[in-house]
């Protein structure tokens, strides 16, 4: 029996992924429904960086504008070790329309994605509703869902979660999530921008643990430090000031600092991507170390091909299964390499009594031609060779 086009995708979850997943469906001529247990947006900064290959997939979607009239355009990176400045990382040569890194407040980049999916499609993100369960049948998806209303049920063409490291869908589908917590605890703030780096990040790898330092738009600066010890429990802003006055010599206006935060890094990945017409993505698929800034970017490369395969299937009239099953193996090729990068990142930056050895090792890194292949890969360029 040919597919019915009268049947939405639903997808499960509306933050930076899920909206993204939807528009992408949109424009390929699927009509999605996005059912987000929240009723209202997330504030904050949160995730903060837009790789080139995703400002790339703005573009396409007609919203590369929109997000670089809202960020900052990061293109440089300095390094710092213990013997004082040691190189430059510069994505310049990197290639494509964007030869930087977009630092954006996640809050900002789910406005922009709401906003043109209302527009594109009105009605078409439904908050206050929570995923109940999902039975699959021969030729779709039924969910069970619940709001202030009670309960219904959706009849879908499939089904894309993109509800987090805690997904519903996940464990409505019996899908294990496989993942390890890295040693070492980490925190974060926001704080006015007193410093000399204008648009430029920095990256400070001296003997007592890694702090990372990045412009923000409307002149304000993220600081992110691994903390000197695993139980600290909640963090201040006094913690990470201190912190990073201690390492780097920078002063950071304290009375003025948000959103601060800690967490652990941790790595994480579905044992199936896809299984019949459900598919995960984002931190529902897999998860990756947040140092380096690769987990949102992942997920929309991940929707992406996802909506092309889906999209491609539907449009034929044909089950969908067997190209949601390929394209989950080379998602989960991708997620494989992203986590190989965020892990040399954490390694670069733990503690070490022989932080002098590591600045030679990391100078070595900074010269050409090597230090375009790193500014490659801090772009997020290659992943989908699984490298």
């Amino acid at each position: 029996m040919p597919e019915r086009t009268d049947r939405p995708v639903v997808v499960v979850g509306a933050g930076p992924v899920g909206l993204f997943a939807a528009l992408c469906l949109l424009a390929r001529g699927v009509r999605p429904l996005v059912l987000e247990k929240r009723r209202e947006p997330r504030p904050g900064s949160r995730s903060i960086g837009v790789h080139p290959p995703s400002l790339e997939l703005l573009d396409a979607l007609g919203l590369g504008p929109a997000f670089l009239a809202r960020g900052v355009r990061v293109r440089r990176g300095h390094a710092f070790g213990a013997s004082g400045e040691i190189g430059t990382v510069s994505f310049a040569s990197c290639p494509g329309a964007h030869p930087y890194v977009l630092t954006i407040a996640q809050e900002d980049t789910e406005s922009i994605l709401a906003d043109a999916l209302e527009t594109r499609a009105p009605g078409a993100l439904q908050r206050g509703v929570e995923l109940v369960s999902i039975a699959p049948h021969e030729h779709g998806v039924e969910l069970v869902v619940r709001d202030d209303h009670g309960t219904r049920t959706i009849d879908a063409a499939a089904i894309i979660g993109c509800d987090g490291r805690r997904s519903a869908t996940r464990v409505a589908s019996s899908i294990a999530s496989l993942g390890l917590t890295y040693e070492g605890a980490y925190a974060m703030a926001d704080f006015p921008d007193t410093t000399r780096f204008g648009d430029d990040a920095a990256i400070f790898l001296g003997a007592g643990g890694l702090v990372e330092s990045f412009p923000l738009p409307r002149q304000w600066r993220r600081w992110v430090i691994r903390r000197d010890a695993e139980g600290q429990g909640d963090v201040t802003i006094e913690e990470i000031a201190d912190t990073v006055a201690r390492r780097t010599g920078h002063r950071l206006p304290r009375n003025e600092a948000r959103a601060p935060s800690a967490f652990r890094a941790e790595r994480a990945l579905a044992t199936e991507l896809a299984r019949g017409r459900v598919a995960l993505a984002g931190d529902a698929a897999h998860v990756v170390s947040p140092i380096g800034g690769q987990g949102m970017n992942l997920g929309w490369r991940g929707v992406a091909t996802l909506a092309d395969a889906l999209s491609g299937a539907l449009a034929r009239g044909d089950d969908p299964t067997s190209v949601l099953a390929a394209d989950a193996i080379t998602r989960a090729r991708a997620a494989r390499a992203a986590t190989r990068r965020a892990e040399l990142n954490m390694w670069l930056g733990r503690p070490t009594a022989r932080a002098v050895d590591r600045d030679r090792v990391v100078a070595a890194l900074l010269l050409q031609p090597v230090a375009s292949v790193l500014a490659r890969a801090f772009t997020m360029r290659g992943l989908e060779a699984g490298v």
